[in-house]
C-alpha cells in the first residue's frame, strides 16, 4: 500500500496531464475557421440521396393526387402515425383524409417503399422547425403543399423496389454466357 502523499501526487500528475490534453485540443480548434451555417440567410446544400420529411405527390401524367387510399402506408408504419380514410369513386379510389403526425415519425421510409403509386415521398429538406407541435400534425392539404414547395428526394417506392429486385437477366443466360467465355478463352490458349 502506497503512502497517502504519493497517491495524492500521482493523482495530481494524472489530472494535470488530462487537463493539458484537453487544453491542447481546445487551443487547436481555437484558430480554425468555424463551420457554422447562418441558417435563415444561407440554405444548406443536402447530399443527393438525403431523405428528410414526408409529403404527398401528384400524378405527373394526370395532375390528380396520386394517393388511392389503399392504406398500405398506415398498416406498415411502426409508430402508427399515419391515418388514411378511403373515398371510393367511379374510376378510382382517393384518400378522403390523410393525416401524418410528423413529430412522432421515425423516418424509416417504409411507407414510401410500400406505396404502389409513389404518392408518399420523402423530401430533400428538414426545414420544418416550429415551436408548436400542433403544426407538425399534417393533413392532406398541407402534405400536398409540402410536396409542391420542396424538392423531392431521389427515393420513391418504385425506385427502391427496383433496387431490391433480382437482376433482369435470367440465371441460365448468364451461365451460358460464362460457358461461352470459358470456351473462347480455351481456344485462345490452345
Amino acid at each position: 500500500m502506497a503512502p497517502e502523499g504519493q497517491s495524492f501526487a500521482a493523482d495530481l500528475v494524472q489530472l494535470v496531464r488530462a487537463l493539458a490534453r484537453a487544453m491542447k485540443i481546445t487551443l487547436l480548434n481555437l484558430f480554425r475557421k468555424p463551420v457554422t451555417i447562418h441558417y435563415p440567410e444561407v440554405k444548406r446544400q443536402y447530399p443527393d440521396r438525403f431523405r428528410g420529411f414526408l409529403a404527398l405527390a401528384y400524378d405527373k401524367e394526370t395532375g390528380e393526387e396520386a394517393c388511392i387510399g389503399c392504406r398500405l402506408c398506415e398498416f406498415v408504419c411502426p409508430p402508427q402515425v399515419i391515418k388514411v380514410e378511403m373515398l371510393k369513386a367511379a374510376k378510382r379510389n382517393f384518400a378522403k383524409t390523410f393525416t401524418l403526425e410528423l413529430y412522432a415519425c421515425e423516418y424509416c421510409e417504409l411507407c414510401v417503399q410500400v406505396c404502389p403509386t409513389d404518392a408518399i415521398v420523402m423530401m430533400k429538406s428538414v426545414d420544418l422547425a416550429t415551436a408548436d407541435r400542433r403544426e407538425l400534425l399534417l393533413d392532406k392539404d398541407r402534405l400536398h403543399r409540402l410536396g409542391l414547395d420542396y424538392e423531392a428526394s431521389w427515393a420513391t417506392g418504385n425506385r427502391l423496389r427496383d433496387m431490391q429486385a433480382p437482376p433482369k437477366a435470367p440465371a441460365k443466360e448468364h451461365a451460358k454466357e460464362s460457358k461461352d467465355a470459358a470456351k473462347a478463352k480455351e481456344a485462345l490458349q490452345a
